[in-house]
Parts: structure tokens; sequence; C-alpha cells
């Protein structure tokens, strides 16, 4: 998809990120961070990829012509924005959530696996309704929203990633509630196919965690769980391992 000069371009910016973001918020050292003009390009470098894979494997066949020439143009006004053709991705803005365990909450029917979902969960999409459009790149803790088309941007505060630089990290932001409840959506199918794992995989994953009780303890995974739990009790148990559950269950009677 790329070719050696863009690898390298991206690489650079990948680089920068890892060292000044990923590694420092997920090893607890910092909780906000201050980027330069290289955390845009970054952003707008993931978002043109999820965008660019998912339109090309055909998995944006079934959107609407208004949103796949939004998807057009979000590309090109990327690709300009990386190669340094134009000082900024106009429209289709770039907008970073950092995640992290959930304390309390008011939302309704709250998956009761969101801790581990918010903090832990790798995923990419592109989602659309009606006149709106945006590509989804979920990093573990790092939630990049690449606009492709939005009807109301102001909506979206304390998020928007400036074009030379700015802060992130802060607890002043809002989204919209379809997006909380998009995201909410995307936690109770990741329960799902978590809940479909074998059992002889999630003994093999237990056992891992056996294997230094320590360590695992420690980790973000344990600390997401033990979230979940406090809020939810079994019920974090039975989003993500329902069929075993439901076995022990059996087998008990």
């Amino acid at each position: 998809m790329l070719c050696w000069n863009c690898e390298q371009l991206f690489s650079a910016w990948e680089r920068k990120f890892a060292e000044e973001c990923f590694v420092p918020i997920n090893s607890g050292r910092v909780h906000r961070i201050s980027y330069g003009p290289w955390m845009l390009k970054f952003a707008t470098s993931v978002s043109w990829r999820v965008l660019r894979v998912l339109a090309a494997t055909g998995a944006l066949s079934r959107f609407p012509d208004g949103i796949l020439a939004k998807v057009d143009d979000a590309l090109q006004n990327w690709a300009r924005f990386l190669l340094g053709s134009q000082s900024n991705p106009g429209s289709h803005e770039q907008h970073l959530l950092l995640a992290d365990v959930v304390e309390n909450t008011s939302i309704d029917n709250t998956p009761p696996n969101i801790s581990r979902y918010l903090s832990r969960a790798i995923e990419l999409d592109v989602a659309h309704a009606q006149d709106s459009a945006f590509s989804y790149a979920k990093m573990g803790r790092f939630v990049l929203f690449g606009f492709v088309a939005m009807e109301c941007p102001r909506r979206w505060k304390g998020t928007r990633l400036q074009v030379h630089q700015g802060r992130f990290g802060h607890n002043d932001i809002e989204l919209p509630s379809n997006v909380v409840d998009y995201i909410c959506a995307h936690a109770r199918l990741a329960a799902e196919k978590s809940s479909q794992i074998s059992e002889r995989q999630q003994t093999k994953i237990r056992q891992t965690y056996e294997r230094d009780l320590e360590r695992a303890a420690q980790s973000e995974t344990f600390r997401a769980m033990h979230r979940d739990v406090l809020m939810f009790g079994i019920d974090a148990f039975r989003a993500t391992q329902t069929n075993i559950l439901d076995k022990s269950t059996a087998d008990k009677e």
C-alpha cells in the first residue's frame, strides 16, 4: 500500500508517538501529553490507512453514494497533507480521545466490560450515519476519529488535534451521544467475541496469568477487570465468559 519513501515518512511519526505518547501513558508516568506538528501527521496517517484498507477490501461498498464521495475526498485530502502539499486536513479533522478505566457512569445499559474495552481493545472501523462518517482506530487507550464527513463538528470538544502544537489528556471533553452509543456497541461486540473463545483457549489464558501472578496483578488488564467487577459484579465475568460460566453451571446441576 505504501512505497519505501512513504514508509520512512510514516515511521518517523510512529516513532515519535511511541516514545512521547504510547509508552509514557501506558507506563503511568504521565497523564497529559504536549505534542508538536508530528502528532497530527501521525494521526492522519493512521486514519488514512484505516480508510484506505477498508475501502480497498470492499467493507464500505454498502455506504451511501454521498458518503463514498466524501471517503474519496478525505483520502485525497489526507494524502496531500501527509505529503506536504497542503498545510492542514481542512474539514477532515483528527480527534483523539485518551481513554481509561471507568470510575462511574450515568449512561444507561453501560456494557459490563467497558473498562476492559476502553483501556485494552485494538480495533479499526469506519462508521456512518445519515450525512456523517468517521474512521475509527482504537489503539488501546488511544481512540482516534478521522472525520470523513461531519455535520456538527462543534459537538466534539477537547478532542481535536491541532496543526502545530497542543495538549491532550485533560478531563474537559465532550462527545456526541451517538458516538458514545457507538463505543458502547463495540464494547458489547468485543464481549460477545470474547465469550465465544473456547474453554481450551480460556484455560491457556488463565495458565499464562497463573505462571506469574504478581506480574498479572500489576497489569493493565487486571486493573481494568477489577474496575469492571467493582461496577458490575458477576456480570463483568458473564459478559466475556458466558459459554464457560454456563457450562460450569450445567456441570454442577
